[in-house]
C-alpha cells in the first residue's frame, strides 16, 4: 500500500511517500537527490524481494528548485551556484562539499530528526541518494538518531574536519555505500575518501564501485540486498 502524507512541526513541514510492504515490518528511511522528488527513489520498495521486507518511508526535500521550464523539484539544502560554476571551470569537484557545511543543511537535519523521530515505529535504516545521502550522514554523525544501518548512494565527503570529528565520538553501525566511477556530479575520489574515513575509525563498509555515473544501476541493487540480507 502506498500513500502520500503531510507532516508538520515547528521545524517545518514536508510531504512524504509511505510503502507498507506488511505490519510489524522494519522501516528503511531513504532520501533522495537533488532537483528529485519523493517518488523518485520509490522503485526501490519493491524492485528486490530482499526490500519487500521493509516498510518505506520517502521525503520531499524542504528547498523547491526549478529543473526545467515550469518544472520544479526538490532539494534538501540549495546548492552554492557561484561555487558550483567554480568547481566546473577549475574542474575542482574534489572540494566542493569537503571544504566546509553548505548552508541550509543543518535545518534541513532538525526537520528531518524530528520527522524521522514522530513517524517512525521501531527499527530503522538510513539512507540517501546523492544530497540525500549527504543528509543520511548528518543526521548518523550529529543527531541522536540510532538508526540500525546507513545506505550511502552516490555520496561525498561533507566538511571533512566536521565529519572525522563526530565520527570519532559515534559508535560504529553497517554501512552500504555505492558509487560508478565515472560519475560526473560527485567524483569517485571523494566516495572512496568518504569510505577511508569510515573504515579509520573503524566502521564496517561495505563498498561497491561499478561502472558507470550517477545512477543506482541493477547489480548496486542487487548488492543492497545482499547488505539487507545480512544485518
Amino acid at each position: 500500500m502506498s500513500e502520500i502524507l503531510n507532516y508538520k512541526h515547528a521545524s517545518g513541514e514536508l510531504q512524504y511517500l509511505k510503502i507498507t510492504n506488511g505490519s510489524d515490518l522494519p522501516t528503511i528511511v531513504m532520501l533522495h537527490g537533488y532537483g528529485a522528488n519523493m517518488k523518485d527513489l520509490a522503485p526501490l520498495a519493491t524492485v528486490q524481494p530482499q526490500f519487500k521486507k521493509f516498510n518505506w518511508l520517502f521525503p520531499d526535500g524542504p528547498v523547491k528548485v526549478p529543473i526545467g521550464p515550469m518544472m520544479y523539484g526538490r532539494a534538501w539544502f540549495p546548492l552554492d551556484m557561484e561555487a558550483l560554476n567554480h568547481a566546473m571551470v577549475t574542474n575542482s569537484f574534489e572540494t566542493l562539499f569537503s571544504e566546509k557545511l553548505p548552508d541550509g543543511l543543518k535545518e534541513a537535519s532538525g526537520l528531518l530528526d524530528n520527522f524521522i523521530r514522530e513517524t517512525v515505529k521501531g527499527s530503522f535504516i538510513l539512507g540517501g541518494f546523492s544530497q540525500g545521502s549527504m543528509m543520511a550522514c548528518e543526521l548518523t554523525l550529529n543527531t541522536a538518531l540510532s538508526a540500525k544501518a546507513l545506505i550511502l548512494l552516490s555520496s561525498t565527503l561533507v566538511a571533512k574536519n566536521r565529519f572525522n570529528e563526530m565520527l570519532g565520538l559515534k559508535g560504529s553501525i553497517p554501512i552500504f555505500q555505492c558509487h560508478g566511477v565515472s560519475d560526473p556530479v560527485l567524483p569517485i575520489s571523494m566516495a572512496r575518501a568518504l569510505k577511508d574515513c569510515f573504515e579509520n575509525e573503524s566502521w564496517k563498509v561495505d563498498y561497491f564501485e561499478f561502472d558507470g555515473g550517477h545512477e543506482i544501476p541493477p547489480m548496486a541493487l542487487k548488492s543492497l540486498a545482499a547488505f539487507l540480507e545480512e544485518l
